[in-house]
């Protein structure tokens, strides 16, 4: 298999996006593809990947970046757990109430350090242990770990919902935080409501000319995936579920994107 190493940025404006679940499928999708991934839980405001995974780590993500341990004792192999061909590798962020205040409380100069520390330790993870995909499940909005994250990351995957309070505040992102940056930027709509194709595609090319952006694809909304309370990941425990083959093509298209030199 032909490696392209790189790593990708799951964002959105505002929480309730779905964007913890589609950023833990696509790492499971390209896991079973037979790449090498790395899904590193970026969210510690409000960290939730410990609940699709049911584990809980010796080390924390924010333990290694506190230098107290290496990013390789931070992470966790799913691998055989998960039998999956490509090595399924995670670092969460820790859940409790005094961590999340802790990394609340860290000021610029802290968050600088953070961010040179990650730059070096993606040279880690692609060259040294051989990851073929990073992806950070980010904190929606603007934060400093959010940012940090972005900017590591070849391309930033902007999920939103169809609400005007979303559309507004995701406008506002793209403006304020994305052309800044200049990282290679798509849209993926999520809970859609609308089983029509010809629906599926008007709603593509509004947000298109909107947004001025490339767009993944449009998941539709699927109620027993909030039956399930997020405790399933689909593309390991539903592989012909209609949400896992959406996120099956939407995974072919950053493939597509990210090989794709820009203009």
């Amino acid at each position: 298999m032909s490696r392209n190493r790189k790593s990708l940025a799951v964002h959105s404006y505002k929480g309730g996006t779905g964007k913890t679940s589609i950023s833990a499928n696509l790492a499971a999708i390209y896991a079973k593809k037979g790449f090498n991934v790395c899904l590193l839980d970026y969210d510690f405001r409000a960290p939730s990947l410990y609940v699709l995974f049911n584990i809980k780590p010796e080390n924390w993500l924010n333990n290694f970046l506190e230098g107290e341990c290496s990013i390789e004792d931070a992470m966790i192999d799913l691998t055989d757990r998960y039998s999956t061909p490509g090595r399924f590798k995670i670092a969460l962020a820790d859940r409790s109430t005094k961590a999340i205040r802790r990394m609340m409380l860290k000021d610029r100069e802290w968050e600088m350090k953070s961010l040179h520390k990650l730059l070096a330790t993606k040279t880690t993870l692609h060259e040294k242990l051989k990851i073929d995909y990073i992806i950070f499940d980010t904190s929606p909005g603007i934060h400093y770990s959010s940012i940090n994250a972005l900017v590591a990351s070849d391309l930033v995957i902007i999920v939103m919902k169809m609400d005007e309070y979303d559309i507004q505040g995701t406008q506002e992102l793209i403006r304020g935080i994305y052309d800044v940056l200049g990282r290679k930027t798509c849209l993926l709509l999520n809970q859609v409501v609308g089983e029509d194709e010809g629906y599926g595609k008007a709603v593509t090319e509004r947000f298109k000319k909107m947004f001025q952006l490339h767009q993944l694809g449009v998941i539709q909304f699927y109620k027993e995936a909030l039956l399930t309370g997020g405790r399933e990941i689909y593309a390991l425990e539903r592989p012909e579920h209609p949400f896992t083959q959406s996120l099956l093509k939407t995974s072919e298209e950053i493939e597509r994107v990210m090989t794709t030199p820009t203009s």
